[in-house]
């Protein structure tokens, strides 16, 4: 937003039909994030991870001047031992899913091989500094946390699908990295 200027812009402000469609959207990608967040039970969560909470979901209004919405499975943000999946809705930007697990008891899980990468900035919590990739890459992070970009389509059941097919790959490599771990 241009913060020099003293001029509104009303016919956006008038724009009634832009604004409903926008909220429209809005609300469909909440419906399709709590159908995700409800295929994962806290009960199925504890299996993976004993201080699990459950889902959660938030919405913001400004991300970078960007509306946003967010579904939390774990929900566990202790950068130690924690471990949270975040699927974030950057409207304009992109659909993206996180993974933020403590850096002593998630140390070894590597989720290169389903197509994460890994973040870089100084707080897991930049996502602008890490989506739009301007960050300088810091070695000495107190955490860890894995990202990609998911596919965004324009059917609602397919979102869903994909979206909560990419959770449960993540649930299946931290199974075997458990496993792993335990032997």
């Amino acid at each position: 937003m241009d913060k020099k200027s003293d001029k509104l812009d009303l016919n956006l402000w008038a724009d009634e039909q832009l604004i409903r469609r926008q909220n429209q959207l809005k609300y469909q990608f909440w419906e399709v994030f709590g159908a995700v967040g409800d295929e994962f039970p806290k009960s199925h969560l504890s299996l993976y991870h004993s201080k699990v909470k459950g889902k959660k979901l938030a919405q913001g209004q400004d991300l970078m001047g960007l509306p946003y919405q967010v579904l939390d499975i774990f929900r566990d943000f202790n950068l130690d031992e924690g471990l949270n999946i975040r699927l974030l809705n950057w409207f304009g930007k992109g659909v993206y899913l996180f993974v933020l697990c403590g850096k002593f008891s998630h140390k070894d899980w590597n989720l290169k091989e389903l197509d994460f990468q890994r973040s870089w900035t100084s707080s897991p919590w930049d996502y602008s500094e890490l989506l739009l990739e301007e960050f300088s890459k810091n070695e000495n992070l107190n955490y860890i946390q894995w990202f990609k970009r998911l596919p965004v389509s324009p059917m609602l059941s397919q979102n869903q699908k994909e979206w909560s097919e990419a959770i449960r790959k993540v649930l299946n490599s931290l199974e075997a990295f458990l496993a792993k771990k335990q032997k």
